[in-house]
């Protein structure tokens, strides 16, 4: 990773501000007027690391972007394609060493991905196969996101926990599916996947402005907030799955043993 100055991360720290700001509004207004609240995506359930709280406080502050694509007319599929794009996109930047380029293009994708359900819905769109190319398109931004990290740290430790959240990211909705199969509600778990997109995106987006503050004199410094966030996603995603697959396991094992002989 190259030395970074600060008109390069001028535009990083300007969404990073956006959301800030938008935080502090959103929680005096919470104070003042009561927390604006989204069923739908409080139906969603919440996790540890992402609490209703900051759940509705997302629907919030992204509702202007929501309005415009309401507005203009575009289709449901056009936005799953275009954050499908984003997520791949981010890949290669990263790949490149362009941590905050695809920090900021995973985290835009995942927010598309986090409104195309909902414009399908009010547009009277959706089908069954929305979900499943939404779902699968989801599985491949992932994916490419974490292979770019995979080739820029090649020649790295980081690369071990690089290949365990790719482990993590794939079984965690693997075990789901197998229980949904079942008939088994699987648990919550902590590394959701709009956790994943919050939590790896943010640490790649701030990595350059991390690094001219703790190391602004270096000409190659290392992605230290980038291989934290890494590090924290391969922890937290194979937790979530293996918790979910002995879920499994003694549900499973106990309808068996509940069956008449």
């Amino acid at each position: 990773m190259k030395a970074v100055t600060f008109w390069q991360v001028l535009p990083a720290i300007g969404v990073f501000l956006y959301f800030l700001v938008g935080l502090l509004v959103f929680s005096a207004r919470t104070v003042l007027r009561g927390m604006p609240h989204d069923r739908e995506i409080e139906g969603r359930g919440q996790s540890v690391f992402i609490n209703f709280y900051f759940r509705n406080f997302f629907i919030w502050i992204v509702s202007p972007l929501w309005r415009l694509l309401l507005a203009s007319g575009v289709r449901a599929n056009a936005v799953t394609g275009i954050a499908a794009g984003l997520g791949a996109s981010s890949g290669i930047a990263v790949a490149c060493g362009r941590f905050a380029l695809g920090g900021w293009l995973f985290l835009f994708s995942g927010i598309l991905d986090a409104l195309d359900g909902r414009l399908a819905r009010a547009h009277g769109e959706a089908l069954p196969s929305g979900t499943i190319v939404d779902s699968v398109l989801d599985r491949y931004a992932d994916s490419l996101m974490l292979m770019g990290l995979a080739w820029y740290f090649r020649g790295s430790w980081v690369l071990i926990p690089t290949l365990g959240a790719i482990l993590g990211t794939s079984l965690i909705p693997y075990v789901r599916a197998k229980a949904e199969a079942l008939g088994v509600p699987s648990p919550p778990g902590l590394m959701q996947r709009a956790e994943r997109i919050l939590y790896l995106g943010t640490a790649l987006a701030l990595t350059p402005i991390f690094e001219l503050i703790a190391a602004p004199h270096e000409r190659h410094p290392f992605p230290r907030l980038a291989a934290i966030g890494i590090v924290f996603i391969a922890v937290t995603t194979n937790v979530t799955a293996i918790r979910r697959f002995w879920h499994l396991i003694n549900v499973v094992d106990g309808q068996r043993r509940k069956r008449p002989a």
